[in-house]
């Protein structure tokens, strides 16, 4: 593993350990988009305490080498099973893009898991195999996907949204966000279809990097009591190295003969 590939992998392990504490404050809410009865609490409360821990120690053992082969083996079949839980959203409601968007936003986690877990397990079993052989078509797909609906987000749901959080310093806010929601379809396309996938992919990363450190820092700093800004900030942290990690390790996982 280079110096950039463990880069990327301690900012995936420090996002993912920022959504566990965005669920242990505030609560199995974070897990979910869609509303649950209220007969659901009593139940879900602890799968959301038990679920913000998972995501406290796996990303923690994601830091360590000895620890991170252990920790990819848990933290990619809850990822996993957490994005299958969002495909209901498009089904409930398939006109509204957010419900979209909803299965990328945490989709992207799980590609970002693959891709280590295809790397750094280790040729220990078939489904080690599996992983390496199909693994980086998978993710490559999931991330496209995931970044066209981001993309398409500036256009849609988030569109007032988006524009408002533009920097103040630079002019003409409705094209930027115009000019970056375009920029997201296009990288997510690229690395969907194969095209130029790593640099679609890394492109995807820088922004969501930028959005980070541009938009939600100073977000918070400016209204740290505003919950909103420290979900936001954090959530796009843990999204931004995810790419990175996908991006970085497309070069070195695929098929071995």
């Amino acid at each position: 593993m280079n110096r950039t590939q463990r880069i990327a992998r301690i900012c995936f392990a420090t996002g993912v350990m920022s959504v566990g504490v965005l669920v242990l404050v505030y609560g199995y809410q974070v897990l979910l988009f869609l509303p649950t009865p209220p007969a659901w609490a009593a139940w879900l409360e602890p799968v959301g305490v038990a679920s913000g821990v998972l995501m406290l120690a796996t990303g923690a053992g994601l830091l360590f080498e000895r620890t991170a082969p252990l920790a990819t083996r848990v933290l990619l079949p809850f990822l996993a099973l957490w994005t299958l839980t969002r495909v209901q959203a498009p089904i409930v409601d398939p006109i509204r893009e957010i419900s979209w968007f909803a299965i990328g936003e945490v989709g992207v986690l799980a590609a970002g898991a693959l891709v280590l877990f295809a790397r750094i397990e280790g040729a220990r079993s078939k489904l080690h195999a599996f992983a390496a052989e199909h693994g980086p078509a998978v993710a490559r797909i999931l991330v496209g996907y995931s970044a066209v609906t981001f993309g398409l987000s500036h256009f849609f749901e988030f569109h007032a949204r988006t524009v408002s959080l533009v920097p103040h310093w630079l002019p003409y806010p409705t094209l930027w966000a115009d000019v970056m929601g375009g920029a997201q379809v296009a990288a997510g396309l690229g690395a969907a279809f194969a095209v130029y996938p790593r640099l679609s992919v890394a492109a995807e990363a820088a922004m969501m990097t930028a959005f980070a450190l541009l938009v939600w820092v100073p977000a918070v700093i400016v209204k740290p009591g505003l919950p909103s800004n420290w979900v936001e900030f954090l959530v796009t942290w843990a999204l931004a190295g995810a790419y990175w990690v996908v991006a970085e390790g497309m070069a070195e996982v695929g098929p071995r003969p």
